[in-house]
């Protein structure tokens, strides 16, 4: 081959190699844009095209695995990740979201793994501490989650931390403690749903219905599309012999999302303790469907 043509060839290569990453990028940026849309199924096409370009590129199977944890699909997403901390071994926030996913399935062990391996690379990191305390309550290790949600507290000071701690002191039966962090968290941040449930849960236990009914009825003006929200009122409906009123609260839950078998289980049993006996039925035979 003379110097002409050796010159021709690299120049071929360089541009094919430079075409197909230009293409990754290309169907990368179209799947970001579509992910600030939440529209995360045509964003998982796009980012399905640009691997298919640059297989090896981390980026892109971080964001398609994003996109999958959005999508609820977690064994996609926990693959995704996986993959782009093959690609990528060195970065600590993929290593926290591998480990994110794997609480959501339910991989305590695995996820203990890997986040402490990410407090290992970066002993300071604010996010793997928080997620770390998810694992430890999903292992039931309390004492150990109550130091770590300490040091998540000492990094950054925010109203989810005290939420978590107020799961760990209910799962301790200490319900004074409990209630305490609850409130810390809903006076840092008033818009957080989560704590203001769970503080609705503790004082359905301890019979302060009316204090439940207010904290829930504070989530459902913000949306009234909460069905969760919907779940904790029907119980403090259910407390207080309101079994008319704690069917219409499931029902409620059922016309927004009529696939989650759980609400029609939870349904049939209220209907089941109303003596409305066929409706239970009708209702635990579309849980066992589903």
């Amino acid at each position: 081959m003379n110097k002409r043509a050796l010159i021709s060839a690299i120049i071929l290569v360089l541009a094919v190699i430079s075409a197909f990453s230009q293409g990754g990028k290309k169907f990368f940026k179209a799947g970001n844009a579509l992910m600030e849309s939440l529209k995360y199924d045509d964003a998982v096409v796009q980012y399905t095209n640009a691997i298919g370009l640059e297989p090896s590129n981390a980026e892109y199977y971080s964001a398609r695995g994003s996109a999958y944890e959005n999508l609820g699909k977690f064994n996609e997403a926990y693959t995704d990740f996986g993959k782009s901390v093959i690609f990528n071994s060195k970065d600590v926030e993929e290593v926290i979201k591998l480990g994110r996913v794997c609480n959501k399935m339910g991989k305590y062990n695995e996820a203990l793994a890997l986040l402490n391996k990410a407090t290992g690379m970066d002993k300071r990191n604010a996010r793997a501490y928080p997620e770390k305390v998810i694992t430890l309550i999903g292992l039931e290790k309390y004492d150990q989650a109550l130091r770590t949600s300490d040091t998540a507290i000492l990094i950054r000071d925010d109203a989810m931390h005290y939420y978590y701690r107020g799961i760990i002191y209910a799962n301790l039966n200490n319900d004074i403690i409990a209630k305490r962090e609850f409130e810390k968290s809903i006076s840092k941040d008033k818009k957080a749903v989560a704590p203001r449930l769970a503080l609705a849960d503790l004082l359905v236990r301890i019979n302060d219905t009316k204090s439940a009914t207010e904290q829930v009825n504070t989530v459902l003006a913000m949306n009234d599309k909460n069905v969760d929200a919907y779940v904790v009122r029907s119980r403090i409906y259910k407390k207080q012999l309101d079994y008319a009123n704690a069917i219409n609260d499931l029902s409620k839950t059922i016309l927004i999302d009529a696939e989650n078998p759980e609400y029609y289980l939870i349904r049939g049993t209220y209907y089941k303790e109303f003596n409305q006996h066929s409706n239970g039925i009708n209702d635990l035979s579309k849980y066992i469907t589903l």
